[in-house]
């Protein structure tokens, strides 16, 4: 796959910005500027080691007021952050900022020289992303889509590998350091605070391994990413990253206010405290964002039912600490806790679009319309769910006029196919390597145990009506029509388009493309198509190559070669029959494809169009289609 021009220069270094700790809110009130001279009093030198005495000097006591003991624990906490501070040999400290561009590094840089020799990595820069126009967001978010397309490609391989005898399969954590490895975790060589371009709030991701691939989060296990002391020019440690995921006593959430508790004192699996925190490592970096009032991405975790691991990881934006304190928890140890308040001006945060979305499904499913909704079913019970149409905008009502079909009306001889392959497989369970349908793709397993898709190929051969296994099979996947809720809705950005409902896992089927079909051979092929809508299926770019494509880790991983296939020989008219597919939106770095499939015997001339999802796709966010426009 060829690779994207260079990124333009856009990040600006953090040590430009200026970066002055917070007043200490229990220090002594400056004095006040006098004429006459004062003398100048003794100072001691400041240690670690007085630092330490202090501390121990402050400890309050179980008869302190408990208002004057919260003052000492403050008091012993910016001890210990300065006493962190000083412990820094002075080779740590970087040298003085210079007044430059930097640009982001391309993805796929490798670590090791063409002598198969490991290189020494380059010392990473601390940046933050500025001035990013809507080309430069399309061309990041290219960047993000391929690294997570690999990451699942690679992901799948090793999920389907058995595993060694007393080991746990994480291919999730064998994907994302076969990535690191090869040198494809973006924006390695920099430390990114802010956004991180091409990653959207609201973008869903169902491992923790994903978050560091994209460079989201830096911790594959920590809950607090953070860069080290040695890359920030006041010498600490600052986090830029925490996930969320509920698992602490006192932790509280309400969305645009966190209250996060830092890392340690507590074993695996367990909510309460069985030793008190230290202020250290993650916990002293959140502490120092605090002081110096450097945004966090926060990123929230989820139960998930419908996720492979039971969990899901949602980007909800950028906070800002306001408060860091120190003291006993509600398991009456001491822990480190820290207010977070949500910036302003951003999107809406994931777990807010995911509650309008249970809304919507239940307002529905007990059949109540919903404020600007035409209509409760565009599709009128044709498909497995409602196809719930609103608009927000306008009056238009322009759905409604048209004839819903779910699936388009091929000819009979397109269906049939030649007399001499009346007949199909005889499989009386789901079919596997042994079926003649299923040894029909090249290139190995169809469809994983899940339902997604293994590898985007040039035409997927189904089991078909001659077959003798029934709609449960594996090998039937698209027939059973769709799994997910959608909505069709109208935009002031796209007009109409469409929406999910439901969280979509990367690799799904989504719903077929239908309208009327015009054969090419035929007379109708030959009539013109004005002031009609016309699809043209061989228009679509070849998206499905990207799917399920691990080769740009490992060259030598190449993808099996696949008949030729000639590509469908019809039209596909939409102006008076179509189906919720007909408006989703055109996008060059759309997050869902085309996929052709044949069913049994049917006419290779005749593929039916498949939409699959490219990522993972989280309630209320539009889906989007390479057109080839």
């Amino acid at each position: 796959m060829a690779s994207p021009p260079p990124p333009p220069q856009l990040v600006q270094l953090l040590s430009q910005f200026p970066i002055t700790p917070k007043p200490d809110p229990d220090g002594p009130i400056p004095p006040q500027t006098s004429i006459a001279a004062t003398p100048t009093p003794l100072m001691l030198a400041l240690t670690p080691e007085l630092c330490n005495v202090l501390h121990q000097e402050l400890a309050p006591s179980p008869d302190d007021d408990p208002a004057f003991a919260h003052c000492l624990r403050q008091s012993q906490l910016h001890l210990d952050a300065l006493a962190a501070h000083l412990r820094l040999p002075a080779a740590a400290a970087p040298p003085p900022p210079q007044q430059l561009q930097l640009q982001l590094p391309e993805p796929g840089g490798s670590s090791k020289s063409s002598s198969g020799k490991k290189r020494a990595r380059r010392v990473a820069e601390m940046v933050r992303a500025t001035n990013l126009g809507l080309a430069d967001h399309l061309h990041f978010r290219s960047l993000v889509r391929r690294a997570r397309l690999t990451f699942e490609a690679l992901r799948g391989i090793y999920q389907r590998q058995e595993p060694s005898a007393g080991a746990r399969n994480r291919a999730d954590l064998r994907a994302s350091s076969r990535m690191l490895s090869a040198g494809h975790w973006l924006h390695r060589d920099v430390r990114i605070v802010g956004h991180i371009p091409g990653v959207l709030v609201g973008d869903a991701f169902y491992y923790r391994a994903e978050l560091c691939v994209v460079g989201l989060h830096t911790a594959p296990q920590a809950g607090i990413g953070y860069i080290p002391a040695s890359l920030v020019s006041e010498g600490h440690p600052v986090a830029t990253s925490i996930v969320s995921s509920g698992g602490y006593l006192d932790d509280e959430d309400t969305g645009d206010v966190l209250v996060y508790t830092g890392s340690g004192g507590r074993q695996r699996n367990r909510l309460d405290h069985h030793a008190d925190q230290t202020l250290e490592r993650g916990n002293l970096a959140l502490h120092n964002s605090y002081l110096y009032g450097v945004e966090v991405r926060v990123i929230r975790g989820h139960a998930c039912d419908t996720s492979p691991n039971r969990k899901v990881y949602v980007y909800d934006g950028l906070y800002r600490a306001v408060s860091s304190t120190f003291g006993p928890g509600k398991s009456g140890r001491d822990v480190c806790k820290f207010k977070l308040v949500r910036l302003p001006g951003q999107d809406d945060i994931g777990s807010k679009s995911w509650h309008t979305a249970k809304q919507l499904k239940d307002t529905m499913d007990a059949k109540i319309r919903p404020p600007r909704y035409i209509s409760l079913d565009l599709s009128k019970g044709k498909e497995p769910f409602r196809v719930p149409v609103s608009n927000k905008v306008d009056d238009d009502r322009s759905p409604l006029l048209f004839e819903y079909t779910v699936h388009p009306e091929f000819p009979v001889s397109a269906v049939t196919g030649p007399a001499k392959r009346q007949r199909g497989c005889h499989c009386a369970m789901d079919c596997r390597s042994m079926c003649r349908c299923e040894r029909k793709n090249s290139g190995g397993l169809l469809y994983n145990e899940d339902g997604t898709l293994v590898m985007g190929r040039p035409v997927v051969f189904e089991c078909g009506a001659l077959c003798g296994c029934p709609m449960t099979c594996v090998n039937r996947l698209t027939q059973r029509g769709m799994k997910h809720r959608l909505e069709v809705f109208r935009s002031t950005e796209t007009g109409w388009g469409v929406r999910t409902l439901d969280l979509i896992q990367p690799g799904a089927f989504v719903c077929e493309y239908s309208g009327d079909v015009i054969v090419m051979d035929d007379q109708s092929g030959n009539v013109l198509m004005e002031d009609r809508s016309i699809i043209d299926p061989k228009r679509f770019p070849e998206r499905w190559r990207e799917w399920g494509d691990a080769s740009a880790v490992d060259p030598n991983d190449e993808r099996p070669q696949f008949p030729e296939f000639l590509g469908p020989g019809y039209l596909l008219d939409v102006s008076q029959k179509r189906n919720v597919a007909c408006y989703i939106s055109h996008s060059c770095t759309p997050n869902v494809f085309i996929q052709f499939v044949i069913r049994g015997n049917e006419d290779e001339s005749c593929p039916h169009l498949m939409v699959f999802a490219m990522e993972t796709i989280p309630p209320m966010r539009e889906l989007s289609i390479d057109y080839g426009v």
